[in-house]
């Protein structure tokens, strides 16, 4: 995975490249059997439209499995104003026996068909839908689908992941009526709230970091959203507030350590908008109400294997190389 560009305006993606090697550096090395050259990078579907607007497309990679395989599905980072599909390698996962799609999404400033919230959330939920409705011809398991995404696409995944339901059965487009609820998600370096306020009290940091905030609300100030029509929206977008004890199995991971907090007003905006402290707020959602969970933050000693093994148990992939 590439690092991708900064975004001047705040909600940077962070070193995608570095959370990947973290994740998957011990699974491919306990890989003997499952060659990098045994599976296609180029996509098996490219440029999939999964809906009306300029950026709803996907790329599909298929696995070759005797049954329908899991399916991970990927939203890219940059803070709703950039980034782009291409910006995972799905290899680490095809080597699992796990298949991968990637999605755009409707950016909130910028381009044609752009749009502030819940524009993004709406387009990445009818893309889990679209598989869904995809999978019999995919080969895919519709029934193990794990989400995952950086940044802007962390938000994106978990808020599908808490959400309600969207499906709607007596809508006349059949990809509606498939459900948008999944197995399980592991989001990287996402603020699992969006809520200026308690961002600035429980994670503090640079102010200017949650910059990418204003085009994702409509507002052209911070103090815009204090009306309570916007803070109807700040709530409704925040993935922490939609958590139930229904809430998928979650596997959060962060790239600076925990107990910083809260930081200077001069720390990067990098460390200020991916910090685990958001992670902490979530967790602490999670485990009053008993749903698996688990943080993984820079420097914690997690078992290099808990990324592999907490996939595999969820996901239970058929081409899954031995460990000794």
């Amino acid at each position: 995975m590439r690092r991708r560009p900064a975004q001047k305006d705040g909600m940077k993606t962070p070193g995608l490249r570095c959370i990947a090697a973290l994740l998957f550096s011990a699974w491919l090395a306990r890989s003997p059997a499952l060659r990098a050259e045994d599976y296609k990078y180029e996509p098996t579907h490219a440029d999939v439209r999964y809906g009306q607007y300029d950026r709803d497309v996907l790329d599909v990679f298929e696995v070759k499995t005797a049954k329908p395989a899991p399916v991970v599905i990927y939203f890219h980072g940059g803070g709703w104003l950039g980034g782009d599909k291409k910006s995972i390698d799905p290899a680490p996962y095809l080597q699992l026996g796990i298949a991968v799609v990637t999605a755009n999404y409707r950016f909130t400033q910028g381009t044609p068909d752009a749009a502030p919230f819940p524009a993004p959330m709406l387009d990445a939920a009818r893309a889990v839908q679209f598989v869904r409705s995809k999978a019999r011809e995919w080969n895919i398991d519709p029934t193990r689908i794990d989400l995952t995404g950086s940044s802007a696409g962390a938000v994106i995944c978990m808020w599908i992941a808490y959400h309600d339901d969207l499906a709607q059965p007596r809508s006349p487009d059949p990809v509606e009526r498939f459900s948008t609820r999944v197995t399980c998600i592991t989001p990287q370096s996402g603020p699992t709230t969006l809520d200026p306020k308690l961002i600035h009290q429980r994670v503090g940091g640079d102010p200017k970091a949650i910059g990418a905030l204003l085009p994702f609300f409509g507002v052209r100030s911070v103090e815009e959203l204090d009306t309570p029509g916007k803070q109807k929206l700040v709530v409704d977008a925040s993935p922490i507030t939609h958590v139930t004890r229904n809430a998928p199995p979650t596997f959060m991971t962060y790239e600076f350590p925990l107990g910083r907090t809260p930081l200077p007003e001069n720390a990067s905006s990098n460390e200020s908008i991916h910090n685990p402290e958001f992670g902490l707020m979530l967790k602490e959602k999670l485990d009053p109400l008993g749903v698996e969970n688990v943080l993984h933050t820079k420097g914690d000693g997690l078992d290099p294997d808990a990324p592999r093994n907490f996939l595999l148990k969820h996901l239970k992939p058929e081409a899954v190389p031995s460990v000794k």
